[in-house]
């Protein structure tokens, strides 16, 4: 007798399968933004989103996710605990906790793939899911919220009331009508901490983000030259800030903040660039390096040059005489954003440095002469 195929699995069960999977959290909610959308549109139109023009290209299909995806009815939304501790290079520089280990975007959605796939063996329709990280066009965290993985924080992060704002957010957009989840329980309620702690007050009101000021942003998204006004504010962040969520009080309720080395998932364990790698390593590492190297990690996102910016800006925020060598070096570079911010960076550390001056004479690109210039008359 032919089996007749099952088409429909219980709420219970596909939660069950989630976890089993390896989330933390797995919650049904409503597979478009709702409210959220317009407020993501209100924060396009004030150009919040700076160079990530990607969101503008494609806001009608995060808005309305059937247009890209038929018959869609609901997200499951899913998130896992990343909390650990602080990422920071040998000598110093830091990195964003999320990025300290494998790249998110490839052991996440392979976890996600993994789930669908357990999804339909047990029952739900092949073909009828679509889902990912940081790359399908939805408001991530508006589904999060939604669906009741957290609530918004002042920060406009989402803030899990058992496993606190250390969240990789995922999700599967699926043509099943699953009973929403309720909303997370909990509020920021009068704390204003990342609002006080933002080096760079690119949080402007509560769960409202200039991402043009933000170091998440900057020392990511942005390409080319890093203003003036942030550099000094950007502190030890090499790749990203974990500040806003540092501060937050509801850090402690991390399952993993404290689960350090060996006993942590293997995704979340140290990347090698982090465990061993320099300031100036990372400042004067050439492509070949970069390559080798630099291999399942997240921080790829920012490209070499972004990177080696980046570096440049550290080492001159920590002072160090140590590292003149590698800057003035960083000065007869052939990108130019490298020599600007390796100038500026010579400019904190000892504007009268000779190498500065004889840089100038032979310097082509406008705007590395005015960093030159602006290194030498800080003095």
């Amino acid at each position: 007798m032919r089996r007749t195929e099952v088409t429909h699995l219980s709420p219970d069960t596909i939660r069950s399968i989630a976890l089993a999977t390896g989330f933390d959290l797995v919650r049904f909610g409503p597979a478009d933004p709702g409210e959220h959308g317009d407020h993501f549109l209100r924060w396009l139109a004030a150009g919040r989103h700076g160079e990530m023009q990607y969101l503008e290209a494609n806001q009608q299909r995060i808005l309305d996710p059937s247009s890209w995806r038929a018959g869609v009815r609901s997200s499951i939304s899913l998130a896992v605990d990343y909390g650990g501790p602080a990422g920071e290079l040998p000598g110093g520089g830091r990195v964003a906790r999320y990025a300290t280990g494998r790249d998110y975007h490839r052991w996440l959605r392979e976890r996600v793939f993994t789930l669908r796939e357990r999804l339909e063996a047990a029952g739900l329709p092949r073909g009828s899911m679509n889902g990912g990280t940081d790359a399908v066009p939805v408001l991530e965290r508006a589904l999060a919220v939604q669906s009741g993985i957290g609530f918004l924080a002042k920060s406009a992060m989402v803030i899990s009331p058992t496993h606190g704002p250390y969240l990789q957010l995922a999700e599967l957009l699926t043509g099943e009508d699953l009973p929403p989840d309720a909303p997370a329980a909990g509020t920021c309620g009068t704390c204003t901490a990342c609002l006080d702690a933002c080096p760079t007050g690119a949080i402007v009101a509560p769960f409202q983000v200039d991402a043009r000021r933000c170091l998440s942003y900057t020392t990511i998204e942005q390409r080319g030259f890093i203003a003036k006004e942030l550099r000094a504010a950007q502190g030890e962040w090499l790749f990203g800030c974990d500040i806003c969520l540092e501060v937050c009080p509801f850090t402690k309720r991390s399952e993993r903040v404290d689960v350090l080395g060996l006993h942590r998932p293997k995704e979340l364990q140290p990347h090698r660039v982090v465990q061993t790698w320099t300031l100036v390593d990372v400042l004067s590492m050439d492509e070949a390096r970069y390559e080798a190297e630099f291999v399942g990690t997240a921080m790829r996102r920012a490209t070499r040059s972004g990177m080696r910016r980046n570096a440049a800006i550290v080492l001159g925020n920590r002072g160090d005489d140590a590292a003149l060598p590698a800057l003035t070096t960083a000065l007869r570079d052939p990108d130019p954003i490298v020599r600007g911010h390796a100038a500026w960076a010579i400019g904190r550390i000892d504007p009268r440095h000779p190498d500065l001056a004889n840089a100038r004479t032979h310097e082509v690109d406008e705007r590395v002469q005015d960093e030159i210039d602006a290194a030498i008359t800080s003095r």
